[in-house]
């Protein structure tokens, strides 16, 4: 599987680098286009099982690990609008997701080498501020795994392919997201070796590329800046002596009437009754909404304190064994014992806040510690409330019938 694998992407390479070697036309452009740039960026890797709700585009491990953090960086040479050449890295984590897996860390980083079809480019689309782009190439990835039956080190070919998008900020930088699905040649990434020869991770990652050239000029992935038109100035004309003006006498200016100065003070008075309306309706309206944004922080502070106080509530406890002290059918009474036996198992328990709980049950309201996985463990916090709780005893979730 690994040798297909390989033979595949060596092909592909193969023909990426004659599509690029191929000579195209590019825009005429009176400012040279920069060609080199670095990106850096972050993002989050996904190693599932497969079986999510987008399948294998989150990757394949028979060990679970997603949401882990990745570094990016690269350099990338723009041979033309459409085509770029991509050697970058990543460096992350993988561990297991989930506690019942078998535990394990792998450090790792990658170097790959690929081409970057840029799809504005291709299909020659000019757009100024969004540049969407597909990349596929080959790489190494050495891993550093520990676990608790191996502790070794691993280097194998990494094939990736992926796609992303750039944001145009300015000649001199641009934002980038992108997604890219790798394929190890080797099967012991995610800490376990499974029935396959290879494991799977995706990763899903943002930042920024930094442009640099000589040239003035946009990166040569963007479209070339619109020509500027000069106005060519037109020969002054001969000049025309002017001929000499006569005196016209101005017409005398004629005084307002007294009806228009009445007219005109009526219009000013409708004019300030208006502003004057608008203004009230202004202070209204700023005030209703005062009185809004009371009344939502308001429900927001009644909101967190219930949220505050049913954190310690349940209808169904976990799995687990429990120490059940009181079945109490007063609700205060209830959340009074619960806060005594907090006080009173701190230093004794781990995050007694977390671990004392009242079960709501028919018209009952249960105190009860737990959950622990293990009974003797239950037993001993039972023997350390005998002395205050007599009837204290254990009771183990789920039920089969109560």
């Amino acid at each position: 599987m690994e040798r297909k694998l390989f033979r595949f992407w060596s092909v592909a390479m193969i023909l990426l680098i004659i599509l690029i070697s191929v000579p195209t036309e590019s825009d005429a452009q009176q400012i040279t286009p920069k060609k080199v740039s670095f990106t850096v960026g972050s993002g989050v890797t996904y190693g599932s099982a497969g079986d999510g709700a987008i399948g294998r585009l989150a990757g394949n491990f028979n060990t679970p690990s997603f949401r882990k953090q990745i570094y990016t960086g690269s350099f990338q040479y723009a041979f033309s609008r459409a085509w770029s050449l991509d050697i970058g890295f990543q460096s992350g984590k993988f561990t297991n997701q989930y506690d019942f897996d078998p535990a394990y860390e792998n450090d790792f980083f990658s170097v790959t080498v690929k081409g970057i079809t840029n799809m504005n480019g291709l299909f020659n689309v000019n757009s100024r501020f969004l540049n969407p782009y597909l990349s596929f190439g080959l790489g190494m990835i050495r891993s550093q795994l520990e676990s608790e039956d191996l502790n070794s080190e691993d280097l194998s070919l990494l094939a990736t392919a992926g796609a992303g998008m750039n944001f145009y900020l300015f000649r001199g930088a641009d934002l980038f997201i992108q997604y890219d699905y790798n394929a190890a040649g080797s099967d012991l990434l995610d800490g376990l070796a499974g029935s396959g020869s290879s494991d799977q991770f995706a990763s899903v990652t943002g930042g920024i590329r930094i442009n640099f050239g000589s040239g003035g000029g946009k990166l040569a992935s963007w479209p070339p800046a619109r020509e500027r038109t000069t106005i060519t100035p037109q020969p002054e004309e001969a000049e025309v002596e002017d001929e000499p003006l006569t005196r016209t006498e101005a017409e005398p200016v004629q005084e307002p009437t007294e009806e228009q100065l009445m007219e005109r003070e009526k219009r000013e008075q409708e004019l300030r009754e208006r502003i004057d309306q608008a203004e009230d309706a202004m202070m209204q309206k700023r005030e209703e909404a005062r009185i809004f944004a009371d009344n939502w922080r308001e429900e927001q502070r009644i909101k967190e304190m219930e949220a505050q106080v049913n954190r310690f509530y349940t209808d169904q406890p976990e799995p687990g064994h429990y120490v059940q002290v009181y079945s109490l059918l007063n609700r205060e009474n209830a959340e009074t014992t619960r806060q005594k036996l907090v006080e009173l198992l701190e230093g004794d328990i781990d995050d007694p806040s977390d671990k004392v709980l009242i079960h709501r049950f028919d018209d009952f309201n249960r105190v009860i510690i737990g959950p622990f996985p293990q009974y003797r463990e239950a037993n001993r916090v039972m023997q350390l409330m005998i002395s205050d709780y007599e009837e204290s005893f254990i009771i183990t979730f789920p039920r089969s019938a109560e």
